[in-house]
């Protein structure tokens, strides 16, 4: 077998959820020994991995092949190409989670099977740091596009026990950091919003480091940050019925969730007092391992029923142009022109 993988991740520098997909991955893939290939033509290949080109999913249209598709192509079917042929009814379109299954469907994709798919955490980069009650008590708050009242709140409770605490912020941190961070803390409160998989989560569990979560309830507890180089992404008011998660993989190994920042201080004393028994990595083993998550990739080739049948025409450069004149029909392209206009004229006044 030979995947060919279409992504434009391969050389992005920036540490992405995108980014972490492609090179965890590769990372599995290549310790299962599978081969592959990147950005090639799609017909030259049985085995097509659209990890997050729309360009390669015209392409697929064309040439009629079943391929695997996601988790980064699209937010919401309605971010699909237009111009472009169905797709094969023999495709599957990967999502991280089933909560995003779910919201797709809502929103109305009829188009080709879909099946969950969260990518494999580098254990290797994540190394174990044992915890135990006899540690110092210091706290790390995670915080990533809440509303800053819950913020303040936490951290005044956390005041008020004496714990010495520090803050990571979403969008303000480098990789290094933040495992310096989670080296220092005995305990994790996640404030996040809605995660479709929840990567750096699941690596600051892959850690040992047990978590409280205070988790999201829909998709628009999300609250922008509206910082330079962010460009927000405008839900639907009809998916506010959607059930989402904070923490869409996790059990009681990993510690726990709450709704209500009431909770919150009982949820730490709780924690600290029992953080003994919380085996977050064995989770992460268990169910997320790099070889364990490439393995599932693999095994849904088989699914595919693809046509052995060659397909000898390239549809790789007008898949390209037909990508770029579809934009034009897309409202959030303007909306991200005008905000990259915005960032170029503030940095020129600066």
């Amino acid at each position: 077998m030979v995947i060919n993988i279409i992504s434009t991740q391969l050389n992005r520098k920036r540490i992405t959820g995108p980014k972490k997909v492609f090179d965890n991955a590769c990372k599995g893939l290549d310790r299962m020994g599978v081969k592959y290939v990147l950005n090639k033509p799609l017909n030259e290949y049985k085995y097509n991995w659209i990890h997050d080109d729309s360009k390669a999913i015209i392409e697929a249209g064309f040439v009629g092949r079943p391929v695997l598709i996601g988790p980064n192509t699209a937010v919401l079917p309605k971010d699909l190409p237009i111009l472009r042929k169905s797709l094969h009814s023999d495709s599957v379109y990967l999502s991280p989670s089933q909560w995003v299954i779910d919201m797709w469907k809502q929103s109305g994709f009829k188009e080709c099977k879909m099946h969950s798919w969260p990518v494999g955490i580098d254990l290797d980069n994540f190394v174990l740091k044992k915890r135990t009650t006899n540690d110092l008590d210091k706290i790390l708050i995670y915080f990533k596009q809440r509303d800053k009242n819950i913020l303040n709140h936490t951290k005044q409770i956390v005041k008020d026990k004496n714990i010495e605490y520090q803050i990571i912020h979403y969008g303000f941190y480098k990789e290094e950091e933040y495992k310096k961070a989670l080296n220092e803390s005995k305990l994790c409160i996640w404030i996040g919003c809605s995660e479709s998989q929840g990567i750096a989560l699941q690596e600051a569990l892959s850690t040992g480091m047990p978590m409280i979560v205070l988790d999201a309830k829909s998709l628009f507890d999300a609250v922008s940050e509206n910082k330079k180089g962010y460009f927000d992404y405008k839900m639907p008011k009809s998916l506010d019925n959607i059930k989402v998660s904070s923490a869409p993989y996790f059990d009681d190994r990993c510690g726990v969730k709450i709704n209500d920042i009431d909770k919150l201080s009982a949820s730490i004393d709780y924690m600290l007092s029992n953080i003994d028994i919380f085996n977050p990595r064995d989770y992460i083993k268990e169910n997320l391992s790099l070889e364990m998550a490439s393995q599932s990739l693999v095994d849904k080739f088989s699914n595919l029923n693809i046509n052995k049948k060659t397909i000898l025409r390239d549809y790789k450069i007008v898949s390209k142009y037909l990508y770029y004149l579809d934009l034009l029909g897309k409202e959030w392209f303007y909306r991200w022109l005008l905000f990259k206009l915005k960032n170029t004229i503030w940095d020129g006044s600066r």
